[in-house]
């Protein structure tokens, strides 16, 4: 469930980079939670950067489905991301708080509408002191300011009243659950970013050359042959694995030599839109054979190709429709400049990016019977 607490009918939302401008209501956030069942009650707090609300659903099960729906998501397109705990709170009443942030919603046959709470109502908190009946009428106490105190975290109450203090507990005790959570995710979060930082900086410390690399980051459009037709080029490449589902190849040099020239050449460079990144793998338990429908094998004609460092620069050669090798290039990649003669078309694409485009896809190509030569100059 991801959430430290079992499962409840009553949802704690906090909301972090809610631009300061959106108006956030009650009635707003039913509107977004009631298409997962009955919203019994909606409460919002607001402290600091950070918006907190409690949405209380009928039935435990419709929480469990606006959390499984609604969690990481954000409310509107400028922000307001929800990370989405399951509330302690056995009952979401709303005493301790004015009509303008609680409301209690009640079902009828045709709609749901919204009816706002008076601002003397009992709350049921974790360990909360019993709310006896005020000794004057609730018409005559003030009601409670919507400023919170930053510093003593207690509402400012403008009049003297019998349940002054109560509400003030009350108060302490709810503000105490919402930063308790609030700091925990925080922590979480960081923690699991520190995890992924050190996992990532001891594979890289832990590397040592071997001639298998491992490819991630790859475009969905990247095929095994555009693969092997790139990296053969700057070391002599033997095979492949490409695992579709989470972009990702494994690739076996004929010896570390190779693999050193081509992981030096082609590591962060863009490919297809996205840098490569490159790694050294471990030969230990490394199988080239494929798993599963998702795991592709490739091993492409084995042809040796001399290793020149990367270049904007591509020659055609080997075909009599050089014109047409023209075209066809103008659909994969972007070309600044074009010079021919009777046997070789010279190619100069915008940037290396386009020209490792073109040689992924037109290295060795067989085009009407004929294989075509390109070399990088």
């Amino acid at each position: 469930m991801n959430s430290r607490d079992p499962p409840s009918k009553i949802l704690l939302l906090i909301i972090t980079y809610l631009p300061q401008s959106f108006p956030l209501t009650n009635d707003f956030l039913f509107e977004t939670f009631k298409q997962y069942g009955e919203v019994k009650k909606i409460l919002i707090f607001e402290r600091g950067k950070t918006n907190k609300a409690f949405v209380e659903y009928n039935e435990v099960k419709q929480a469990i489905q606006a959390r499984r729906n609604m969690i990481g998501k954000s409310l509107t397109p400028q922000g307001g991301k929800l990370l989405i705990h399951y509330s302690r709170l056995k009952q979401l009443d709303l005493e301790v708080v004015d009509h303008t942030r609680g409301s209690e919603y009640h079902s009828d046959d045709e709609e749901t509408q919204p009816e706002q709470k008076s601002p003397l109502q009992s709350m049921t908190l974790p360990n909360s002191i019993p709310v006896s009946p005020p000794l004057i009428k609730p018409q005559s106490i003030e009601q409670i300011s919507n400023n919170i105190n930053q510093h003593k975290g207690v509402l400012k109450i403008t009049q003297e009243s019998p349940t002054k203090a109560i509400m003030e507990t009350q108060l302490r005790q709810l503000e105490r659950i919402l930063d308790d959570d609030y700091e925990q995710e925080v922590a979480k979060i960081q923690l699991t970013q520190l995890n992924s930082n050190d996992f990532a900086i001891q594979e890289l410390l832990n590397q040592q050359p071997s001639k298998y690399l491992k490819v991630s980051n790859l475009d969905e459009r990247v095929t095994p042959r555009m693969l092997y037709n790139l990296f053969n080029r700057f070391g002599h490449l033997e095979a492949l694995l490409l695992k579709k589902n989470i972009h990702q190849s494994i690739l076996q040099f004929v010896n570390k030599e190779n693999a050193i020239i081509a992981k030096e050449l082609l590591n962060n460079v863009v490919f297809f839109g996205n840098e490569l990144r490159i790694l050294f793998q471990n030969a230990q338990n490394i199988q080239l054979q494929p798993c599963n429908h998702n795991e592709e094998y490739y091993q492409g004609s084995q042809t040796k190709f001399k290793i020149v460092p990367l270049t904007r620069v591509l020659q055609f050669s080997g075909i009599t429709q050089l014109l047409e090798i023209q075209d066809m290039v103008k659909l994969v990649g972007k070309i600044q400049e074009i010079k021919l003669d009777s046997q070789t078309i010279q190619i100069t694409m915008v940037d290396i990016y386009e020209a490792l485009k073109v040689i992924s896809v037109f290295s060795e190509y067989d085009y009407k019977g004929n294989k075509i030569s390109l070399t990088l100059k």
